[in-house]
């Protein structure tokens, strides 16, 4: 799925900044769907064939916008099942206010990818994690929906490390029986989600709570060069050669092709471990395994190389689920996860 900002807005100097429309303050509910362009519907449609009206394809509907009129660029924002129940920009918003805003202005930053596929809105959690010393995160609930069928209706935890603006997303997890509501498929029983908003919110507080635990038990463990190398060879193996290659040359220099790209980034990341970005002001990683994660989640936000804006990527695109496969493989790495958190 391409990442492109349709419309956004944003509020003070963190990784989203001189993006979109540029606010003052933090955004109530209202103003965050007006300053994001949210304010619109979408319906369904039936699809037919050019010049055969009569001919409706069965197993596939149009996702319109309601504010656009025929004819008009970005008017269908999807192609979804029959089965598949819109969540309307405004009823998921209110949802999600209803866990912590409540009217309050606590919106960073929202808008919607291209033409209004992808939604989100980024509220400011009350409290921060603080790891060890100054080394503080604050803390955001995330909210994505998609009207093209290419995301579930999803809320996660979301930090951003103060010291260096790095972003990292994590899903909260489903083994509790409130988890359970974080993530919806598109069914239409949006009720439901209403009436968990208290449970919903406890729930989200407390996952805060047990990551900063996690986080700090990462920092007190140590992570030396070799384990961090390890690390990154399996976080970012080299491609397995294609059956083809040796009789395609398309296909050996694609094969290479990605190999050195895939070696090129490792090389930059070990860069970004032991000397961190002087550019950035990001100081070389702390040699333990929070440190180790640090390193992934700065060469992302500020290195790796994206087609797309880096807003985007960092957190709703390829950065995004490249931090989270790090942040999972340190946890079977080292032992030290959301189950022996608390």
């Amino acid at each position: 799925m391409a990442h492109n900002i349709g419309h956004m807005f944003y509020f003070g100097e963190r990784p989203w900044h001189r993006l979109g429309e540029e606010l003052k303050a933090p955004a109530t509910l209202e103003q965050a769907l007006a300053a994001g362009g949210l304010d619109w519907d979408v319906a369904l449609l039936p699809i037919v064939p050019a010049g055969e009206p009569e001919s409706r394809i069965s197993h596939r509907v149009a996702v319109m916008r309601t504010d656009k009129k025929p004819g008009e660029t970005g008017r269908v924002v999807g192609v979804v099942h029959p089965g598949f129940e819109p969540l309307q920009n405004r009823q998921g918003a209110r949802m999600f206010d209803a866990l912590l805003g409540k009217g309050k202005a606590i919106y960073h930053t929202g808008g919607y990818l291209k033409n209004g596929e992808v939604i989100w809105l980024l509220a400011r959690l009350p409290g921060d994690i603080r790891v060890r010393g100054d080394d503080i995160l604050e803390t955001y609930l995330l909210f994505t929906n998609s009207h093209d069928g290419s995301l579930a209706i999803d809320i996660r935890l979301t930090t951003v490390r103060v010291v260096c603006q790095n972003t990292l997303s994590l899903a909260l997890h489903q083994r509790d029986t409130a988890g359970k509501v974080f993530r919806r498929s598109h069914h239409g029983r949006y009720a439901l989600l209403q009436e968990d908003a208290r449970a919903f919110f406890d729930f989200s507080m407390r996952h805060a709570r047990e990551t900063g635990s996690l986080f700090t038990r990462m920092a007190n463990k140590p992570c030396t060069g070799k384990e961090f190398q390890d690390f990154l060879d399996q976080l970012m193996p080299d491609p397995g050669k294609p059956a083809s290659a040796d009789h395609n040359p398309a296909v050996q220099h694609a094969y290479e092709t990605r190999m050195e790209t895939i070696r090129a980034n490792r090389k930059q990341i070990v860069d970004v471990h032991r000397e961190g970005i002087p550019e950035h002001n990001i100081p070389p990683a702390e040699r333990d395994w929070w440190g180790a994660l640090n390193t992934i989640t700065a060469w992302s936000d500020h290195l790796q190389t994206t087609e797309n804006e880096r807003y985007a990527h960092l957190l709703l695109g390829s950065g995004d689920k490249l931090k989270a496969s790090a942040f999972a493989r340190i946890q079977a790495t080292t032992g030290i996860n959301y189950a022996n958190a608390r």
